[in-house]
């Protein structure tokens, strides 16, 4: 399947993984809250979360008004902050100056005690490799937070699969932004690429908008079961290789 496809771009999370994650239990954030005390700056439980809360809608906005001035139109709600720089700020709103690995393991902290479920699709990890084994490259386009991501593609063991990873943090906006897409694009040209994805808009008419072809598999992870979708719809990672 897409034998004439030079690069196979990849959704991450409803995918390839099958993930669950919950940040409204009270242990999240008192734990954290612990975490932060114990590093000198002092919160409770619900200050914490008030304060993170209160400090992600403000980067969003300020976020925006850096980029909306950028040659692709960008909404507020194409956005995507880095939330490394909130956890950094939390310590600083408490006039504490952290080392770096300080707010990694905060940020390390949130996403495994807020963490569920984890874990591969079947076929994932035997498909990519195929496909690289017929000389197709490999990117992977996520909507998430490089921080929680990065080391979550390590523990599964796939990080190395991939040729290039665009992680929306990194970029600052998300799919289905023309922009998101564009910089992952770069010089490769769209009619080379085909885009596998669980998300209608994000990831079938997000990339079909840039003239990415573009292939919905859908999982339980998908918002929605959409009726009629333009462009091929697969039932198992392993039609790819077929």
């Amino acid at each position: 399947m897409y034998e004439d496809k030079d690069c196979f771009m990849f959704d991450l999370y409803g995918t390839l993984v099958d993930i669950k994650t919950d940040e409204t239990i009270p242990l999240l954030w008192s734990s954290l809250a612990n975490y932060y005390s114990l590093k000198g700056a002092e919160y409770n439980d619900t200050d914490l979360r008030l304060e993170y809360e209160r400090l992600c809608a403000r980067k969003v906005i300020d976020t925006y008004g850096r980029l909306r001035k950028s040659r692709h139109k960008i909404s507020e709600e194409d956005v995507e902050i880095d939330l490394l720089e909130v956890f950094k700020e939390l310590f600083e709103r408490r006039k504490v100056t952290p080392e770096p690995s300080e707010v990694i393991d905060a940020a390390v902290m949130f996403r495994s005690i807020s963490l569920v479920k984890l874990r591969l699709y079947e076929g994932a990890v035997e498909v990519l490799a195929e496909l690289r084994r017929r000389g197709k490259k490999i990117y992977l386009l996520s909507n998430a937070q490089s921080c929680f991501t990065v080391p979550e593609l390590r523990y599964l063991k796939i990080y190395d699969l991939f040729d290039k990873v665009f992680i929306s943090s990194d970029v600052g906006v998300k799919k289905p932004s023309l922009a998101f897409y564009s910089k992952a694009l770069g010089k490769t040209g769209p009619d080379t690429c085909v885009m596998i994805g669980n998300d209608e808009f994000a990831d079938v008419r997000g990339a079909m908008g840039v003239g990415i072809e573009a292939c919905y598999i859908q999982t339980e992870q998908s918002p929605s079961f959409p009726r009629s979708l333009p462009g091929d719809r697969i039932s198992s990672l392993w039609d790819l290789i077929s």
